[in-house]
């Protein structure tokens, strides 16, 4: 090979390794750009010509090249945030986004929602996941953009109401029992509890408890009945005499044993009916706690004390604005609703690819498909092998700045000395010359 082509192989030399330091510049001027992925220049070299020596043939290469410049898919560190939509995932996958150029890939999470309530990334892609339905709270299965708008959490109407007191065994039993017209005379306790319609409209209902019976045995019993009203201009039942405040929507009785345990419930499947055009004959179920020791929750009992209510809970709810975002690590989007609700509304899709290194980027750290890289493997967080979704976080870059100035240190050597081979080599030439003269 003339001398000639040992000009040629060191150009090639600095083609490549300026090739080099314009990925480490690119690396390092990214450093804090997020979800960012390092790139590394693999060189290969160029096959010049053959000859023949002593040995038989041999070969001359005539120069390098750059072979590929490859992604470096690490994980990158977490950085937390104060943003609730912040998303960063760890382990493998990327965030799919929808945009008017198609949708592309990245594991940047800095997402917001827009005007329309549609979870958008700084570029105005729309982050593509499962909706799901507040009600069923059941993914559809389909992949669509994330939107929460109007979010509403709809009311429950009660449906179990359970309640733990404690009746004096030392009150007397009332004749005749429980009577509407004389509530509080003919109750020994009276226990006010929430309750709500199929509305979310709120009332008070009120439990009333009398002693109605006490058996010698054997073995030896106490029986007090317990009644339910509603106010009686919130119900739709007539009151039992005309001037009544409080309607009666359903009753029964407990009975107590001599150690004051409750053994018994009867009457605890109440219907409701409710006035305000709501929906008629509302089921609920009373609970008193475990009977016979057998149940959970608040025990009700019957001691030598007075009367007194220790607890009450029921399962209704009235209607609820959004009030916040939780994002937990399967990437549900879950409303935090003013009624104390917290429902599932959508959860973030995650996408892999069978080689990740085929993907190509297109800026702004988005990525596309391509035939390299192979169809994208779409599924739920934790799924699949995929990753799971952190909240308020972002997946810092992968540059480790160590690796890339001895990287830069190496690569600016070898174009100084490709840059020596090709002033040596014009030295030989000028030689060649000055033979001629």
């Amino acid at each position: 090979m003339p001398l000639s082509g040992a000009l040629f192989a060191s150009v090639s030399g600095l083609d490549a390794t300026s090739t080099a330091i314009s990925v480490v510049g690119d690396n390092i001027a990214n450093v804090n750009t997020p979800g960012f992925k390092a790139r590394r220049t693999e060189f290969a070299d160029v096959l010049g010509q053959s000859i023949s020596t002593a040995g038989g043939f041999s070969q001359i290469g005539a120069g390098a090249k750059v072979g590929d410049i490859r992604s470096q898919f690490t994980q990158g560190t977490f950085e937390t945030t104060n943003r609730t939509t912040d998303l960063a995932i760890e382990g493998r996958g990327f965030f799919i986004l929808d945009g008017p150029q198609g949708r592309a890939f990245s594991r940047a999470g800095i997402f917001t929602f827009d005007a329309d309530g549609v979870l958008v990334n700084p570029e105005g892609r729309e982050v593509q996941g499962f909706q799901i339905d507040p009600i069923t709270q059941v993914s559809n299965g389909q992949v669509g953009s994330i939107q929460i708008s109007n979010a509403i959490a709809p009311p429950r109407p009660t449906s179990v109401l359970d309640v733990s007191v404690n009746l004096d065994a030392d009150a007397p039993v009332i004749p005749g029992g429980f009577d509407p017209a004389d509530p509080n005379g003919t109750s020994e306790l009276q226990t006010v509890v929430t309750v709500f319609d199929s509305l979310g409209n709120e009332h008070s209902a009120t439990v009333f408890f009398t002693k109605s019976a006490i058996n010698a045995g054997p073995p030896p019993s106490t029986t007090w009945d317990f009644n339910v009203a509603l106010p009686a201009n919130e119900t739709t039942l007539p009151p039992a005499n005309p001037g009544d405040e409080q309607v009666v929507q359903g009753g029964g009785a407990l009975t107590f044993d001599a150690n004051g345990v409750l053994t018994a419930a009867t009457g605890t499947a109440l219907t409701l009916e409710f006035a305000g055009g709501v929906a008629p004959g509302q089921p609920m179920t009373l609970g008193f706690g475990p009977i016979a020791g057998v149940g959970a929750g608040d025990a009700t009992t019957q001691f030598g004390t007075g009367s007194a209510t220790n607890s009450f809970t029921q399962d209704g709810f009235a209607a609820g604005s959004l009030q916040g975002i939780l994002v937990d690590g399967v990437g549900i989007l879950s409303g935090l609703f003013s009624n104390g609700e917290t429902i599932p509304i959508a959860q973030v899709a995650l996408a892999n690819f069978a080689n990740v290194e085929g993907l190509q980027s297109t800026g702004n750290t988005n990525l596309v498909a391509t035939r390299a890289s192979g169809q994208p493997l779409i599924g739920s967080p934790l799924s699949a092998g995929l990753g799971s979704v952190r909240a308020s976080s972002l997946e810092q870059s992968n540059v480790d700045l160590a690796t890339e100035f001895v990287r830069l240190i190496i690569n600016q050597r070898a174009f100084q000395a490709n840059t020596r081979t090709i002033s040596t080599t014009n030295d030989l030439l000028g030689d060649l010359v000055q033979l001629g003269r």
